[in-house]
């Protein structure tokens, strides 16, 4: 199942309460009555992000009033933010296009009058919206350029967030290892701003693969407190992503379909109050999968379509593999193989067209087991054969091994940087800052000699070939 990875772009803020959004418009409506020039710009742009969790068509027509105000006025600068703001509203509402449009003229505006650090935050937009087109390779693209014109800006937490973006194209390409290298890069640089929220967005991420990597309590408690910070700050546009995952972990590995039920429904009532399509679509494929599992296939199917429905309004071609894939798996079990193959063939097709490396092996392997139960062998073989070739259990220890070398090292980074800043204050003396580095040379020595075991052990798996 594709997880639940935070999606950052700058203006997606805290999700303030209904009243105080309320007692914000009413104030704002005041204003706009007795301003004018750029101040009414500002309250416009103002206006229609308070609208975003209320009401979609006035979000968006106080969006387009500002950028229509702004370029009467000819100021490049409130021109540029209008633009982008709006560019947040399209998108939070599932127009990617029109968001596309409105972020690429803002990015152009910015890099004219030469604000690096605006137009890298333009360019995290355009990477975020061609990633939900499952476009991995433009998004890594935009993520990249990004991300050199932060550093360039030395804005440290604008950097941190387009880290976990690339991390996120990395885990959709299954490169776990670079993945979790962002990942850690980027909650360093969080924590060392002391921004609760981003840090929290790292500790869902990193609890993902935890879970791929089988340490499921683990994830969990990571979880636990990414969601306690995120009741601190507000931020209940990341809190229902981490309710998803904690539910995932319940229901697929545990098997606590009640407690799982309960998360799934947390997450479901946030995403529904924030408009969050994206979101629904994916809580409503996790409910398919989890009464596909109870037994219950009238509501397993009822969610998955529910599901496509809206991956199809939406354009997600990687929701749509994912949810034909679990329709095959529900039609495989209740023995309707013809369905069950039209599925899995399908998903395949798809999953090959955008990349979706998991997708294409998981689709194999069900096939090959469909075929093997039909009795059709030379399917059976054919897809056992591609099935086979993407499985390597030798190059998934050493890929283990390298993801356990990232966790280490960025663990003793983060103890190492808080002996730094201890010592600053006085707290710590020189002797236990020595000891930090001597763990860090430590892990670091101790990961190379598995390195070392695990290439010979590759090496003679070669030398046997001939």
């Amino acid at each position: 199942m594709i997880k639940n990875l935070t999606l950052l772009f700058l203006l997606l803020s805290n999700i303030f309460s209904y009243a105080d959004t309320l007692s914000s418009l009413d104030s704002l409506s005041e204003k706009l009555n007795s301003v004018s020039g750029d101040a009414k710009i500002g309250t416009l742009i103002n206006i229609s992000e308070e609208y975003r969790t209320l009401s979609v068509e006035d979000c968006l027509n106080y969006g387009k009033k500002a950028v229509a105000e702004a370029k009467k006025s000819k100021n490049l600068v409130l021109m540029g933010k209008a633009l982008k703001s709006l560019g947040v509203s399209y998108y939070l509402s599932g127009e990617y296009e029109d968001a596309l449009t409105s972020f690429s003229e803002a990015e152009t505006i910015f890099k004219n009058i030469g604000d690096t650090l605006q137009q890298g935050n333009c360019l995290s937009n355009i990477g975020l919206i061609y990633e939900e087109w499952s476009n991995y390779k433009k998004a890594e693209e935009y993520y990249t350029k990004a991300l050199m014109l932060k550093t360039e800006a030395n804005d440290e937490v604008s950097m941190a967030k387009t880290l976990i973006n690339l991390g996120n194209i990395n885990f959709y390409k299954k490169n776990y290892k670079k993945s979790l290298d962002y990942y850690f890069r980027a909650k360093i640089l969080f924590l060392k701003h002391q921004d609760i929220s981003g840090a929290g967005q790292c500790l869902n991420n990193i609890a993902v693969i935890y879970i791929l990597w089988g340490k499921y309590e683990k994830a969990i408690e990571l979880l636990q407190k990414a969601a306690d910070l995120y009741k601190q700050t507000g931020n209940d546009f990341e809190l229902s992503k981490v309710y998803t995952n904690i539910a995932e972990i319940y229901s697929e590995h545990f098997g606590d379909f009640d407690k799982a039920l309960l998360y799934y429904k947390k997450s479901l009532e946030l995403k529904k109050s924030l408009n969050d399509k994206q979101g629904i679509a994916m809580v409503y494929n996790n409910l398919g999968v989890l009464y596909s599992q109870k037994g219950d296939v009238k509501s397993a199917n009822d969610y998955f379509n529910k599901s496509e429905e809206l991956y199809q309004e939406l354009n997600s071609p990687a929701g749509k593999v994912m949810v034909n894939f679990y329709k095959g798996k529900l039609a495989f079990n209740e023995n309707n193989l013809s369905e069950a193959e039209s599925y899995f063939s399908k998903s395949l097709e798809m999953a090959k067209d955008i990349g979706l490396s998991g997708y294409i092996s998981d689709n194999q392997e069900q096939l090959m087991k469909l075929y093997a139960k039909k009795g059709d062998y030379d399917k059976f073989n054919e897809y056992y054969n591609l099935f086979i070739l993407s499985k390597d259990s030798l190059i998934d220890q050493l890929n283990m091994a390298k993801i356990a070398e990232i966790e280490a090292k960025y663990m003793a980074e983060e103890n190492y940087n808080e002996a730094l800043k201890l010592r600053k204050e006085g707290e710590m003396n020189k002797k236990l800052l020595e000891k930090y580095k001597m763990i860090l040379t430590g892990i670091a020595g101790a990961f190379i000699l598995i390195f070392f075991i695990i290439a010979m052990v590759l090496w003679s798996k070669k030398s046997d070939l001939g």
